[in-house]
């Protein structure tokens, strides 16, 4: 079944309705259809075949969603690329998955301009939305008179190849299919009773599987209307939720601290709001005390990752406890292990979990696929327990993956770059605990021996900011004349989570 389902009874129940609303610009179902038509036969035109790579670089808009439908009307898979990526990323994942086309928008093209000579596969690069004047790679302006046939398209296709940073090397390239990502869909729309009148404030950036997956998505299933903020800023949250009254939010927390905190916010009226989802990281007990001062509303704190997405979370028309990270949701199976066997309630284990929600796999990477199952259960790496009430609660992380403000950083793509540096012997990175991210990015530097001028902080911010997403540049540094090491010679984490901790 494609995922062309998600709006097809919408568009055929309620063609004129509001399907989304971007810089107030509304889309209605109808219209919606009739564009991802139009870029699915550009697409064609274009030679995009069934089982292609379309990567789309871009922030937040409406053209955003309809390039994604527009894949899945033809099978071809759309990768959308962290719109935070510098050159060297984006050139990665496009030879990775060897893209055949990546498509951008005006304010990130300078960035990307010359990135084709680097990816082989890569056969063009077209501009959508705010396109510089005499532009001669716009997507509106491709062909869509191709009348070819739309492909038959099968549950196990794949459908998006999403990047998310592990504890090791380079991103990884997450791979789900038509079926997991409609049963997302329809998994989120039990749980949370989504109905049609919902209005959905996709607030989070839809190139990853939150805003995608686990908003737009299944509000477009259940025929509601999603609002796409353009950017994660506290003003323009505040001022959606006057102009629009959405019903839904899924937020990260280090946002809702931002807006709640917010002189705007003593105005603010939030009893539109049914539901407001925090994922991406642990919510602490000042973020449930701040949101408690501006709505009665209980926040719902929820649990996820790329490879199945929103998989618990609180019910939002039923207990709700503070602290932990709810149920699980609709058609995902939860257990909680150690060495393969099921622990008692209230014991630490790691969560492992079972769902048609859960990815394919990690693209053109069997290794790493075949270490994240275990007899069909995927390994979160997380750590956790459960109560008597069956609800689960978070503990820690077996990976070393830094989450800052609900983004992961590979501590070793770091570190790669860092000892690129001609004046760095050897680097050690390492999340450092704070308040409103969660985590901040700590790096440990030990210069070459002998240096008349070792490297400074500033030299290696730049160099780090040249070749990193702005994110992922250590905030904190650290140099030392020698990395501590284990008894096999590793950089001793432990430590250098210490020393980040006690600093």
């Amino acid at each position: 079944m494609s995922l062309m389902e998600l709006y097809r009874n919408a568009l055929g129940e309620t063609p004129d309705k509001a399907a989304l609303i971007f810089r107030n610009t509304t889309t209605s179902y109808r219209s919606l259809s009739d564009a991802v038509d139009r870029s699915a036969r550009r697409l064609l035109h274009l030679g995009i075949a069934h089982g292609d790579r379309v990567a789309i670089f871009m922030r937040n808009r409406s053209e955003f969603i309809e390039l994604y439908l527009a894949c899945f009307r033809i099978g071809a898979i759309a990768v959308p690329l962290n719109h935070r990526f510098q050159a060297d990323e984006v050139a990665f994942a496009c030879n990775h998955c060897t893209a055949k086309l990546l498509i951008t928008h005006g304010p990130l093209y300078p960035l990307i301009r010359d990135v084709q000579a680097e990816i082989p596969s890569l056969e063009g690069i077209y501009l959508c939305g705010d396109v510089p004047p005499h532009s001669d790679n716009a997507w509106d302006a491709v062909d869509t008179s191709d009348t070819s046939e739309w492909p038959t398209i099968n549950d196990d296709d794949a459908a998006m190849i999403l990047y998310t940073s592990g504890s090791t090397g380079k991103p990884k390239g997450v791979v789900h299919t038509h079926g997991s990502i409609l049963d997302t869909a329809t998994g989120r729309a039990t749980t949370q009773k989504l109905v049609a009148d919902d209005i959905a404030l996709a607030a989070t950036a839809i190139c990853h599987g939150g805003g995608s997956i686990g908003v737009t998505f299944p509000t477009l299933y259940a025929g509601g209307t999603v609002i796409i903020l353009e950017e994660s800023e506290p003003g323009l949250f505040l001022d959606a939720l006057a102009a629009h009254r959405p019903t839904r939010t899924l937020l990260l927390p280090a946002q809702l601290l931002d807006a709640v905190e917010s002189p705007q916010a003593a105005d603010a009226d939030f009893s539109s709001l049914r539901e407001v989802q925090c994922g991406g990281d642990q919510i602490s007990p000042d973020l449930y005390t701040h949101f408690a001062d501006v709505e009665s509303l209980d926040l719902n704190q929820a649990y996820g990752m790329t490879e199945c997405e929103g998989c618990s979370m609180n019910p939002p028309f039923g207990l709700i406890k503070r602290g932990s990270i709810g149920l699980p949701r609709e058609g995902v199976e939860f257990r909680v292990v150690q060495g393969g066997t099921d622990v008692a309630d209230g014991d630490v284990g790691e969560f492992v979990v079972r769902s048609k929600s859960v990815m394919a796999g990690y693209w053109n990477d069997p290794e790493n696929t075949e270490a994240a199952f275990v007899d069909g259960w995927l390994r979160t790496g997380d750590l956790g327990w459960r109560d008597e009430d069956g609800y689960l609660h978070f503990a820690g992380r077996i990976k070393e993956v830094i989450i800052k403000g609900g983004s992961n950083i590979a501590p070793g793509e770091v570190e790669d770059v860092l000892n690129a540096h001609p004046g760095v012997e050897l680097s050690g990175v390492v999340g450092a605990p704070d308040e409103r991210l969660g985590s901040i990015v700590h790096a440990f530097i030990q210069p070459h021996a002998g240096l008349s001028t070792p490297p400074s902080e500033q030299e290696l911010i730049a160099f780090a900011s040249d070749r990193l997403a702005a994110y992922k540049v250590p905030d904190r540094w650290t140099f030392v004349a020698d990395l501590p090491k284990n008894n096999v010679g590793k950089i001793d984490r432990k430590t250098l989570h210490a020393l980040a901790a006690g600093l």
